[in-house]
């Protein structure tokens, strides 16, 4: 990350090489590592499109090796990536998953990383209430932490928030602590999006000198760490400080940023974008997909073991009852429910595998079916009739309880006379 602010060219070179290296290796692990980070010098370099193919690389691999942190990461630069190119929903969605996983891993640190681009999203969506509630979040989490090599961001979005909602001198506050700890980092593209937003204030200001003044140092702190989107914003507002005033100062900064932009955003780079992020969102639909059959199925497989659990338990419950003085009838209708339920929980278990053999054909699936038939429904009525004769007629012969059949003798007594 450090060479990555100060020799952008040697660190995009360095990436690659990592993952050339780990790919000779057959190294998953140390791929999808090379992937993410390559994506990262890619995303700071404005290459939006294999960004993202990086990303979404090493993502996959994360998801086969379960490897929860590794997700987290790439979950989030994702959702950075999108929230660059203004896709802010489509960057919450990613944002929220890697919020979910920092949750349950308890990691704080990357918790306030991903609720601060949270923040950042709705800060650009102007939902400025959720904005304010989940980068102060952040910074109170990032302020108890003995990294703070992520509050320069995190200051500089509450500069923009507090801006937005008119606290102009609030907003000046933030972006200065946030200029001072990222010059502290050596952290050029923080510090030229911190100095970008100082000079959008002012120019909306009307002051123009200071305004100009810090575009001029966004340009060069954003030229120092080969940031594409600060040199656009920096060069773009320059223009624009200059138009009517200074012709070839409004050209040379028009160029600048067009140049800049047509790096990040030119029609081949969106075409490729869109189908990636097309082809992602079926592949995570897919995955939902199978989720929720591995559930039904999990479900359907506790159900089977209940019933086989259930029907043993219930010719044993018979077994005991045939033995008490229980009504004939009970003991007789529960031993052909028990049976009947053995038989069904045959069919239904059996079913699938028809359907498999069968290859859901309903003609060779009825053949089979009728097949099966007549060798369990003769079956059935066999034991029926054995039940009947071992349950019910040993029912039958048991011993009589002690005077139950006796006549009662008369009561003697007094006549009770209903008339007072």
């Amino acid at each position: 990350m450090k060479l990555q602010q100060s020799h952008p060219d040697s660190s995009f070179i360095f990436a690659q090489e990592a993952l050339t290296i780990a790919r000779n290796a057959h190294n998953e692990a140390a791929e999808a590592i090379s992937l993410n980070r390559l994506g990262v010098v890619l995303w700071k370099n404005g290459k939006y499109d294999r960004a993202l193919q990086c990303l979404l690389a090493s993502l996959k691999i994360r998801e086969a090796r379960k490897d929860l942190r590794g997700q987290l990461a790439c979950l989030n630069n994702i959702g950075i990536l999108y929230s660059d190119q203004n896709e802010n929903i489509k960057a919450l969605t990613y944002h929220f998953k890697a919020k979910a996983i920092a949750e349950s891993l308890r990691d704080k640190k990357r918790l306030s990383i991903v609720l601060s681009n949270i923040g950042n999203c709705y800060s650009k969506l102007n939902k400025i209430v959720l904005a304010l509630t989940y980068e102060m979040n952040a910074y109170t989490l990032q302020q108890n932490l003995p990294d703070h090599t992520m509050l320069p961001s995190t200051l500089s979005i509450l500069g923009d928030i507090y801006y937005k909602m008119n606290h102009r001198a609030l907003a000046l506050d933030y972006y200065r602590l946030s200029a001072i700890y990222a010059i502290s980092n050596n952290n050029w593209s923080d510090l030229a999006d911190t100095y970008n937003s100082i000079a959008l204030l002012y120019k909306n200001s009307s002051q123009v000198d200071s305004s100009t003044f810090y575009a001029k140092k966004a340009l060069s702190a954003a030229q120092q760490s080969a940031y594409p989107i600060g040199i656009y914003n920096a060069s773009n507002t320059l223009a624009q400080l200059y138009s009517g005033k200074n012709d070839h100062l409004e050209l040379f900064y028009f160029k600048t940023a067009t140049a800049a932009k047509d790096s990040m955003f030119n029609a081949e780079k969106i075409k490729q974008i869109q189908i990636m992020s097309f082809n992602e969102a079926t592949r995570q639909a897919e995955i939902a997909e199978e989720k929720q059959r591995e559930a039904d199925e999990r479900i359907n497989n506790l159900q089977l073991i209940g019933i086989a659990i259930f029907i043993p338990s219930l010719f044993f419950a018979v077994l005991l009852l045939s033995k008490s003085k229980i009504h004939r009838r009970v003991i007789e209708f529960l031993s052909v429910l028990s049976l009947l339920l053995t038989f069904e929980f045959i069919t239904l278990f059996i079913h699938p595998f028809v359907q498999l053999i069968s290859n859901h054909l309903p003609i060779i699936e009825l053949a089979i079916l009728v097949v099966l038939a007549s060798v369990l429904v003769p079956l059935h009525h066999r034991l029926t009739h054995w039940m009947h004769e071992k349950l019910v007629q040993a029912h039958r012969h048991l011993p009589p309880v002690p005077g139950a059949n006796e006549p009662s003798a008369p009561v003697s007594g007094p006549e009770i006379d209903s008339q007072k």
